[in-house]
């Protein structure tokens, strides 16, 4: 049928306006996808991002403890080869009690604070 705006199929036809409404749909469908498919990977790395402050900040607490009783003060910014691109400040502050400290670990990705943890060690 030449000329009749018909696709043949199987004997069977789609017109020309079926065919272009399933392809928008087919579009708008894959957009959809590859949108939400791009938010999943951002939000991962987000997540691997402060999973990895965290464990620095408890690994700089914990090592505070462990060597030694810290006396009050506040070391600048330092970098740990194991994590590229993360630093951390960690501070120790005096408490009214003897024997208790208040230890503040901050932890920055790329220049910006990503995670506080701050922690009371008691001799």
């Amino acid at each position: 049928m030449k000329g009749s705006g018909m696709l043949a199929v199987n004997g069977e036809g789609f017109t020309l306006i079926e065919v272009i409404i399933s392809l928008a749909i087919l579009s708008i469908t894959f957009v959809t996808i590859i949108t939400a498919f791009n938010k999943t990977a951002v939000t991962a790395a987000n997540d691997a991002v402060i999973t990895t402050a965290v464990m620095m900040a408890q690994e700089q607490s914990a090592a505070a403890g462990l060597y030694g009783f810290p006396a009050p003060g506040e070391t600048g910014w330092t970098e740990d080869a194991r994590y590229p691109r993360y630093t951390y400040r960690r501070s120790v502050t005096a408490t009214p009690y003897e024997n208790a400290r208040l230890v503040s670990v901050d932890v920055s990705h790329d220049g910006k604070q990503v995670f506080k943890l701050e922690q009371y060690l008691i001799k």
